[in-house]
C-alpha cells in the first residue's frame, strides 16, 4: 500500500510542479498571469501521470542516457496523443493544435515536443526525481494514508467538476451553433426581395434568436470562461462558428 501512496504523492506534486511551470512560462511569454490548470485546483495531470509513467518504466536504466530519452519521449508523447484524441472525441475541441510544426500526427503530437519530452526523461530520472525522491518517500511512509485519502478526495471532486463543466461547454457550442445557423439563414432570407409584412417578421425573429444567443452565452461559467483563455488555440471542426463567436464576444486571442 506504501507504493500506492507514494505512487499517488508522485503524481500531486509532479502535476502541481507542471502546473507552476505553464504558468511561468505564459507570463513570461504572455506578461500576464494564466491559469493553465485544466482541473480547478492548481495541478496539471498530464505532467503527474507522465512523471508516474516515467518512474515505473525508466527507473530500471535511467542511468543509461539514450535508451531513457528514447522510451521517454515514446512513453510522454502516447499519452499526450491519446489525450488530445480523447478530449476532442468527448468534447469536439481540439485544446491544442501542432497542426503548423513539421512532423506533426493530426495537431496532437509532433516531433519537436517528443525531442523536448525525451530530454526531460533525462533530466527527470537522473537530476529532478533523486532530490525529491526523499521527501516523497518521507511523506508517504509517515503521512501517506490521511493525504492520499485527502488529497485523493480532492481531486475526484475536482475532476467530476471539470467533465462536468466541460460537458456543459459542449451543450453550449450545440446551441450556439443552432442559433448562428438559424440567424444566417434567416439574413439571407431577409436579403431577398420580400414584402413588408415578411420583413417584419424576420426582423422580429433575428431579434429574439439575438436575445436567446445571449440568454445562451450568459450559461458560461467563470471556470469555462478560464479554460477558453487558457487554452485560446481550441478548434473545434464541429462548432468552430459558435468557438469564434465565444472568443470574439470574450476578446479571447489566439
Amino acid at each position: 500500500m506504501n507504493r500506492l501512496y507514494y505512487l499517488f504523492l508522485s503524481f500531486i506534486i509532479y502535476s502541481f510542479f507542471g502546473w507552476t511551470i505553464e504558468v511561468l512560462y505564459h507570463i513570461y511569454k504572455n506578461k500576464r498571469f494564466i491559469n493553465r490548470g485544466f482541473l480547478y485546483g492548481p495541478v496539471c495531470p498530464i505532467y503527474g501521470f507522465s512523471a508516474v509513467i516515467f518512474i515505473i518504466s525508466l527507473t530500471p536504466f535511467k542511468t543509461n542516457f539514450i535508451l531513457t530519452f528514447l522510451i521517454g519521449s515514446i512513453i510522454a508523447t502516447i499519452i499526450e496523443y491519446i489525450t488530445g484524441y480523447l478530449l476532442e472525441i468527448l468534447f469536439h475541441s481540439k485544446w491544442w493544435d501542432y497542426s503548423n510544426e513539421k512532423f506533426n500526427i493530426k495537431g496532437y503530437v509532433c516531433l519537436k515536443f517528443s525531442i523536448y519530452w525525451g530530454i526531460f526523461a533525462v533530466i527527470f530520472m537522473n537530476l529532478i526525481h533523486p532530490k525529491i525522491n526523499k521527501v516523497i518517500l518521507y511523506i508517504s511512509e509517515r503521512y501517506g494514508e490521511w493525504i492520499y485519502n485527502i488529497l485523493f478526495a480532492c481531486i475526484l471532486i475536482d475532476a467530476v467538476l471539470t467533465i462536468n463543466s466541460l460537458f456543459q461547454l459542449k451543450s453550449i457550442y450545440i446551441e450556439l451553433q443552432e442559433i448562428l445557423t438559424e440567424i444566417k439563414n434567416t439574413l439571407d432570407k431577409l436579403s431577398e426581395s420580400v414584402s413588408s409584412e415578411t420583413k417584419f417578421k424576420l426582423e422580429n425573429k433575428i431579434e429574439n434568436l439575438n436575445f436567446i444567443k445571449e440568454k445562451i452565452l450568459n450559461r458560461l461559467s467563470f471556470k469555462q470562461k478560464l479554460l477558453l483563455r487558457a487554452y485560446p488555440k481550441i478548434k473545434s471542426n464541429k462548432f468552430e462558428n459558435a468557438l469564434q463567436y465565444i472568443k470574439e464576444k470574450y476578446r479571447i486571442n489566439n
